[in-house]
């Protein structure tokens, strides 16, 4: 594989309960390199962000996990990892010639459809960040889902596309991304990250407290709040949970 430090060594499972949970025992069991990935054809409890179920079919998807040490990056800043991974798939949606978009905090989008997501979980020692473990689910082969917004990259595409060959893509983006921020690129990653908002160019409709609202994404900023514009001028920092997109 041509990378640098990801997935210079990665491993292959054929069932996980979710690779997250499972490349945190393996980080228990035995001393891993930065840049270590985990794979599995299939999840039986595989979780997206704030505990949702992220359902697969066998062998269809990219399932993986990737651990890093980032000790560069202080603890108040750990987003900065999502958007690494997350400009990591806006670059192999390119390499696709897809132009693809983020959906505030964690979600790959492709015309207001998702295509994947990011779940980030890290371990402090202080103000810094000892390490990470940064779990990705991308639709790559999957034609039905029960979420209505999920699409996958063969239905997009129209054509077959194999997940080991989506992960050897992924891997070089990854690398760059990661070595980039590694390099204290951090306000380079930044504005990349903000220009590829959802609702970036227009007033997009939410919930919040049960009311539908409109609003624009300003912005994100290094604790992952997100700054927003209403309707009516008023600017506002959001966090996580405070409001859910409506398509």
């Amino acid at each position: 594989m041509n990378t640098k430090l990801i997935a210079q060594e990665y491993q292959i499972l054929n069932e996980v309960d979710s690779t997250n949970d499972a490349l945190k025992k393996l980080s228990i069991q035995k001393e891993l390199p930065e840049g270590f990935c985990l794979l599995s054809n299939y999840q039986t409890s595989g979780r997206g962000q704030y505990g949702k179920q992220w359902d697969s079919n066998p062998g269809q998807n990219l399932l993986m996990s990737l651990f890093l040490r980032p000790k560069f990056l202080p603890a108040a800043e750990a987003y900065r990892l999502t958007m690494s991974v997350c400009l990591a798939l806006i670059d192999l949606g390119r390499s696709y010639n897809l132009e693809t978009q983020i959906k505030w905090p964690n979600d790959w989008f492709w015309q207001k459809r998702k295509l994947a997501g990011v779940l980030s979980e890290s371990s402090l020692r202080g103000s810094s960040i000892e390490s990470c473990i940064i779990g990705i689910g991308v639709n790559v082969r999957q034609q039905q889902f029960e979420h209505p917004l999920a699409t996958s990259l063969s239905s997009v595409l129209e054509r077959d596309i194999r997940p080991v060959s989506v992960f050897e893509d992924f891997a070089e983006h990854l690398d760059f991304r990661y070595l980039q921020l590694q390099s204290g690129h951090f306000k380079t990653q930044h504005e990349a990250f903000n220009k590829l908002l959802y609702g970036k160019e227009e007033f997009v409709p939410v919930l919040r407290g049960g009311r539908q609202l409109h609003m624009k994404c300003l912005g994100v900023e290094a604790n992952g709040s997100l700054n927003v514009q209403w309707e009516n001028g008023v600017t506002e920092f959001l966090q996580h949970q405070e409001i859910s997109f409506v398509f």
